[in-house]
């Protein structure tokens, strides 16, 4: 009786605090297959498509900042083809001409693979991430499962690339997802230090991603895709801090001419 009325006084505290008790084991397990299953599928889902892609980049000497230096903006036409990313470039720092010449050069961050790709590296069975249960909240009607994750070295997929040198680096973080469909709204990587050997010395590198997906309508379907991104990589002593949004987000011209040398 004792017990019963314990385990009552916990539940109305949660209760009156706004928090769902934890699943458990046997719907951890469940939640987790049904958000990995939606996550190997998503490239199967979408279609091909246009946007806008708006980056600022800037440089400093500390991964939280606030020093930030602003290296350059650029507007580019993305192309998304056959689960490819193809980028025009359009503008940079507002200009139209010689594009390629104003992006600052230097051991700064190149990215690319927010559409999908980097969300492989979490959920690809090859990878044995390791996942564990966090907590979850609610936004308007839809419940969000938020789980903690974990890719050893041993059995990452993700690979940074620095000129000719491949580094495999393990990594961990969070992904939040809709409790009900199992689809990801947003996802958070963090890699350990890899290292390259430049000029006799241990150059370390690395980077942390946060990507945040909203539901987008494209002629008569609706998928979602990101809308914000952020990422922030070391290369030896310079932390680059880029920051993406998306936008008009449209159905892929057949006609349109694609530079593949621009492929992600």
């Amino acid at each position: 009786m004792r017990l019963r009325l314990a385990i009552l006084l916990a539940t109305l505290v949660l209760c009156a605090h706004g928090q769902t008790p934890a699943p458990d084991a046997n719907e951890r397990k469940a939640l987790i297959f049904r958000v990995q299953e939606a996550a190997l599928a998503y490239l199967d889902g979408l279609q091909n498509f246009t946007c806008t892609q708006l980056l600022t980049r800037s440089a400093g000497n500390s991964p939280n900042g606030p020093h930030w230096k602003l290296l350059d903006t650029q507007e580019a036409e993305l192309d998304y083809v056959d689960r490819k990313e193809h980028y025009t470039l359009l503008k940079v720092n507002g200009r139209t001409t010689d594009t390629a010449k104003r992006i600052k050069q230097g051991p700064y961050l190149t990215p690319g693979g927010e559409f999908g790709t980097m969300l492989q590296k979490i959920f690809n069975p090859k990878a044995q991430s390791q996942f564990e249960w966090d907590h979850e909240e609610s936004a308007g009607a839809t419940r969000g499962c938020v789980f903690r994750y974990n890719v050893p070295l041993a059995t990452t997929t993700e690979v940074i690339r620095s000129d000719a040198d491949r580094v495999p680096v393990g990594h961990h973080g969070m992904v939040w997802a809709d409790c009900d469909t199992g689809a990801v709204t947003r996802f958070r990587i963090e890699t350990d230090f890899g290292e390259v050997m430049r000029s006799g010395r241990r150059v370390p590198m690395g980077f942390r991603l946060e990507v945040h997906y909203a539901p987008v309508t494209i002629g008569p379907q609706q998928f979602l895709l990101p809308q914000k991104v952020e990422e922030v990589s070391l290369f030896y002593k310079t932390w680059t801090k880029v920051e993406i949004q998306f936008e008009q987000y449209r159905k892929y011209d057949a006609n349109s001419v694609i530079k593949f040398g621009q492929d992600k």
